[in-house]
């Protein structure tokens, strides 16, 4: 079963056990935050369980007409099961369901830059699945934004468009209205760019190019620049 959870002490078990051993700290907010923001639907936590077994979650945050999702992540007892799959279709049905929604969002660790982890998991396989899936990517040099003030930003991902409104392949320009889509996501998470910030510069840049913001084959991510910083 998958249901979109708010109840308090139910996203405390889903940030517990599933998402904090899933994910370094770098890549989380606080289990107060997250519970404070499912419970007041600021972020959408879909939860796939079997009885009071948790299996998985995804989670995503609506900004005008893009959602981004902030994580995916199945119980160590339950991976290779389908869960993962299941709760991206479950994601994708629910969102691109909301009018007005034109693109569904995610970050995906490069695989030639990141190493497997016996604790997180392996970048390849992660980037195999999403390739599988159907995700697409963003020629744009993303980084995440830091989760806190105390928090790095975290260089090396990619923006990838799980699902979009819009079917047609890439590579192709996205639409006017994916375009704002992004750009009002990137406002949401990223903020503007500041005054001396070259590498939030270059991202808006790119997005707002008059030849047009390019998404290509995740296959093809080698030739997407990475984020350097300033």
């Amino acid at each position: 079963m998958i249901e979109i959870v708010t109840d308090e002490a139910l996203l405390r078990r889903v940030y517990c056990d599933i998402l904090a051993p899933s994910f370094p700290d770098t890549e989380l907010i606080t289990a107060e935050e997250f519970i404070a923001f499912g419970a007041a639907g600021d972020v959408e936590v879909l939860v796939a369980r079997d009885g009071v077994e948790l299996q998985g979650v995804i989670v995503g945050e609506r900004h005008g007409g893009g959602v981004l999702v902030d994580w995916l992540a199945v119980a160590s007892t339950t991976r290779g099961g389908g869960v993962g799959g299941a709760l991206l279709s479950a994601g994708f049905e629910f969102w691109l369901g909301q009018e007005g929604v034109q693109v569904v969002l995610g970050e995906v660790e490069r695989p030639d830059l990141f190493s497997a982890h016996p604790q997180y998991g392996d970048p390849a396989r992660r980037f195999a699945f999403y390739e599988r899936r159907g995700a697409t990517v963003l020629d744009l040099p993303y980084y995440q934004p830091p989760m806190a003030e105390d928090k790095p930003r975290l260089r090396g991902l990619l923006l990838v468009v799980l699902a979009a409104a819009d079917q047609e392949p890439a590579p192709r320009v996205l639409t006017a209205l994916e375009t704002a889509a992004v750009r009002e996501v990137l406002l949401a998470t990223m903020g503007p760019a500041q005054p001396g910030d070259d590498e939030t510069a270059l991202v808006y840049a790119t997005v707002d190019d008059p030849a047009g913001l390019r998404l290509l084959p995740l296959s093809d991510y080698a030739r997407i620049p990475v984020s350097q910083g300033s």
